[in-house]
């Protein structure tokens, strides 16, 4: 049995990348060679980083595909990414789903969102590796970043992956969306209606709505996903005092 972390050889990397073509066929995902090699890469840079530092408690090769690279991808079964999109992940961690998702929508333009620094060089490594063009890293807490006027009313798409609840994430996730534009939040489980409930007043004072939820199961880990989908209605403009007095009274 091979031990978590360890880098494998050449063969076990080549297993590797055939269930990944596999898997992602068979939930109408297919791969171009280039993402292949990719996504394989991607792993083995995981595993390597991660034997040094704690970038993920996932660490089985059958874990990090479904886990990681599939249920980052389960999103676009509901939305559509299309070329020149800004998208900004918030808590990006190891790169979680910004990286998937550009992998396979190579034509967006992402932004990582991440306050450990050593996840921020592994990003950074990654990213190069990778060949990832129009992507950055912002070494950066949520809240900070949320205050700068370079991304303020910036992004078509917001995503977070299994952060924080609706309502506490609202006011650093709402203010970077254009107008019209869309705060995917990745959910566990499928009953969703406290927190969205709770997140409605939150949500109203910055000018977002709930647009939609969307739940299913993803086929390789047979694992309930939700997504709730926010949208930014309007321009509404908030000065540094007022975004911080409304983060924190509700």
């Amino acid at each position: 049995m091979q031990k978590n972390n360890v880098p494998q050889t050449h063969c076990e990397q080549q297993k590797f990348a055939e269930r990944l073509k596999q898997t992602f066929s068979r939930n109408q995902f297919p791969l171009s060679t280039r993402q292949v090699e990719q996504l394989t890469r991607y792993r083995s840079e995981l595993r390597r980083w991660n034997a040094v530092m704690n970038l993920t408690t996932i660490t089985e090769d059958v874990e990090i595909l479904e886990k990681h690279f599939l249920d980052s991808l389960s999103i676009l079964n509901h939305i559509t990414l299309t070329a020149d999109d800004a998208v900004i992940d918030i808590g990006t961690g190891a790169g979680f789903p910004g990286i998937v998702l550009k992998i396979y929508v190579p034509d967006i333009r992402l932004t990582l969102v991440e306050a450990s620094q050593k996840k921020v060089s592994f990003l950074k490594f990654l990213i190069a590796q990778l060949g990832l063009e129009g992507t950055i890293v912002l070494a950066s807490r949520a809240e900070e970043c949320a205050q700068q006027p370079v991304h303020t009313g910036a992004y078509d798409w917001v995503v977070t992956r299994y952060v924080a609840s609706l309502a506490e994430s609202a006011g650093y996730c709402v203010p970077l969306l254009k107008p019209n534009g869309k705060w995917v939040a990745y959910k566990s489980g499928a009953e969703l209606s406290t927190e969205i409930r709770d997140s409605e007043k939150r949500l109203t004072a910055l000018g977002g709505i709930v647009d939609t939820v969307f739940s299913g199961k993803n086929s390789g880990a047979a694992l309930t996903r939700s997504y709730i989908v926010v949208r930014r209605l309007n321009a509404t403009s908030f000065s540094k005092e007022e975004r911080q007095r409304k983060r924190y009274e509700f």
